[in-house]
């Protein structure tokens, strides 16, 4: 997840969670919806260790269009103007993929790559990201949403 687009903060959380296989997650929680509200947009997660199979899909919609990521390389786009979806496959020859984060951090250390100021491994959206998770915890704990302060 990336918590800033463009030095974006959330504005609140809201989470709930469950747990349904208590006998193969005796000590957490194994199911969580959170809410993350922005100034003009928002962001739902739905996480789970319940589910019957593996799953790392994401859907997007914006004022004109969706992307559908169905998993980590197949996409399903559609447009205001496009009559069908489009499918893309992303490969390694049409988006910078590093899949292993030490070849990353030595990239950027040697001077390879720019880190983007609010890219996924910066500290900036990692700060985010955390504060995002605590507040969901807290969500989660109190039953009610948490407002996000600067």
């Amino acid at each position: 997840m990336t918590a800033l687009t463009n030095g974006e903060k959330a504005l609140s959380v809201s989470a709930v969670t469950r747990q349904f296989k208590p006998d193969i997650y005796p000590k957490v929680d194994d199911e969580a919806t959170i809410i993350v509200s922005y100034p003009e947009s928002q962001c739902i997660i739905q996480a789970s260790w319940n589910w019957p199979f593996g799953r790392k899909d994401m859907e997007i919609y914006g004022e004109t269009g969706y992307i559908i990521a169905e998993n980590k390389s197949d996409l399903k786009i559609r447009g205001q103007k496009d009559k069908t979806e489009n499918r893309m496959q992303l490969t390694s020859e049409n988006i910078a993929v590093y899949e292993d984060p030490f070849t990353y951090f030595a990239d950027v250390i040697h001077k390879k790559i720019t880190m983007p100021e609010f890219g996924l491994y910066s500290l900036k959206n990692n700060i985010e990201v955390v504060r995002i998770l605590d507040a969901a915890r807290e969500s989660a704990k109190t039953g009610k949403a948490v407002n996000l302060k600067e």
